[in-house]
């Protein structure tokens, strides 16, 4: 449809109107070879006159043709008379074809009261001319059917052009709605891998840069050059599980996650023996979305636990619900201290954006996520997602 729309805007417009001369000259040869001839006296002349109106009217209204729409109209209406009169002074010829195409020029061109009344204008030259007195052979209701029916079909082609310029309109809308939907993903997915990359990095390296100066500090002093080896191994096993982190990360955007339970299990690991894992309900599969949240809040509420925390007991429970799941990880407080919950050797270690990018990921999710301190002194955070 755009192809053929492209070709009759660049050709099709040239070819229909040397169509439209080449018909019109047939039709005048065929006049003028019929009785009576176009001449300048009695019915000849008014054969003359009407084939002059009509020639007009056509060849100023065809295709590409450009006139003020007040002309348009009285040019036409002009031509339907002198088409009507050639008709009827010579209704053996074609010349019932002149106010046939300007009929449906009229349709075409004008409005349904404006093209109405140009074919009002032809039909009542025929009435007036059988009533006055039309050459042998000229039948009324023929010639006024054929001005009718070249009436609709100009209006059924005008509606035609009408209905497929809206279709063509509405395809371009289609197209530029998915344009920007497209560019919509794109971001969307643009903004998800940040937040992994972040969620990954902030992680791994804060931890990194507090063990790094803890370390240097007591290498530096010299006074525990044991501990500050200690530290400095702590820095490597923290930059291995960030390597190791980042793999999973980027497992995780090509294919779809693992399941939740055993994922949390393995973020657990070693320190089985400090924390209690537990799962409630029946397990099912969450959405990459939904379940990435789940995963990213547990790592993150462990990361604080040993940050803020270390060495006390962390309960972490997954709970799946009929319509919602519900993490909840709870720390209590650390062992000899159940006052102040910062007391950890990395509890200097990030600026909070952690938890704002979790909370953000539970609300992009039509979620919630809560944490801070309960009644014993300890740490909770609880994630709850409609999944």
């Amino acid at each position: 449809m755009d192809r053929l729309s492209r070709w009759f805007e660049g050709h099709g417009n040239a070819w229909l109107r040397a169509a439209g001369i080449c018909g019109l000259g047939l039709v005048l040869a065929d006049i003028s070879h019929d009785r009576p001839t176009p001449g300048l006296s009695g019915s000849h002349l008014v054969v003359l006159i009407g084939i002059v109106l009509a020639g007009l009217a056509w060849l100023a209204h065809g295709p590409a043709g450009a006139v003020d729409r007040r002309i348009s109209v009285i040019m036409l209406a002009a031509g339907m008379v002198g088409g009507g009169l050639a008709a009827l002074a010579s209704p053996s010829s074609a010349a019932l074809a002149l106010p046939g195409v300007i009929a449906l020029l009229a349709g075409s061109a004008l409005s349904l009261l404006e093209a109405a009344g140009v074919a009002a204008c032809g039909l009542a030259t025929f009435v007036a001319g059988y009533l006055v007195g039309a050459a042998p052979g000229f039948s009324l209701p023929g010639s006024c059917l054929v001005v009718i029916g070249a009436l609709f079909a100009g209006l059924w082609r005008r509606q035609y052009l009408v209905r497929a310029e809206q279709a063509e309109r509405a395809a371009t809308q289609t197209r530029l709605a998915e344009q920007e939907h497209v560019r919509a993903q794109v971001l969307e997915e643009r903004a998800r891998i940040a937040r992994e990359i972040h969620d990954v990095l902030a992680h791994t390296l804060g931890g990194l840069v507090v063990q790094l100066d803890a370390a240097d500090t007591l290498l530096g002093e010299g006074g525990d050059p044991e501990g500050g080896s200690n530290l400095v191994a702590g820095a490597r096993r923290l930059a291995v599980e960030g390597l190791e982190e980042t793999r999973r990360a980027i497992t995780a955007l090509r294919t779809d996650p693992v399941a939740l339970p055993e994922a949390l299990a393995a973020l657990v690991g070693g320190d089985s023996t400090q924390i209690s894992q537990h799962v409630l309900g029946t397990p099912r599969q969450l959405p990459p979305e939904a379940s990435l949240a789940v995963y990213r809040t547990a790592q993150e509420a462990l990361a604080n636990a040993r940050k803020h925390a270390p060495g006390a007991p962390v309960t972490m429970n997954l709970s799946f619900g009929q319509h919602q799941t519900v993490l909840q990880v709870a720390n209590a407080a650390p062992p000899g201290d159940t006052t102040n919950v910062s007391a950890g050797p990395l509890a200097a270690t990030g600026g909070g954006y952690g938890l704002d990018g979790l909370t953000e990921r539970a609300k992009l999710l039509g979620g919630t996520m809560r944490a801070g301190p309960d009644h014993q002194g300890g740490w909770t955070v609880e994630l709850w997602i409609p999944a």
